[in-house]
């Protein structure tokens, strides 16, 4: 097994010692635990967007503003109804 040694700002650990003791875990176990999730962020992301095919990745050429004005220009049609 690795070991990390990682230096904290004192609030920050103590924090972090706090949130353990409340949750009965150790600070490794939080450390962990924290580290597991960051390294698998983005496989799980990917099988969240497989599975609902709600969101996901988009290329576009156009620039952020162009998007928005197309966005706002095709939803017109509901400020309409609403008058």
């Amino acid at each position: 097994m690795g070991k990390l040694i990682v230096e904290l700002p004192n609030e920050v650990h103590r924090e972090l010692k706090k949130k353990a003791a409340d949750r009965h875990k150790t600070i490794k176990d939080i450390i962990t635990c924290l580290v597991g999730n960051y390294l698998h962020t983005e496989e799980r992301q990917e099988a969240v967007i497989k599975k609902t095919s709600l969101c996901g990745k988009w290329s576009d050429e156009k620039t952020a503003d162009e998007i928005i004005r197309d966005i706002k220009t095709h939803r017109r049609w509901f400020a309409k109804e609403r008058n």
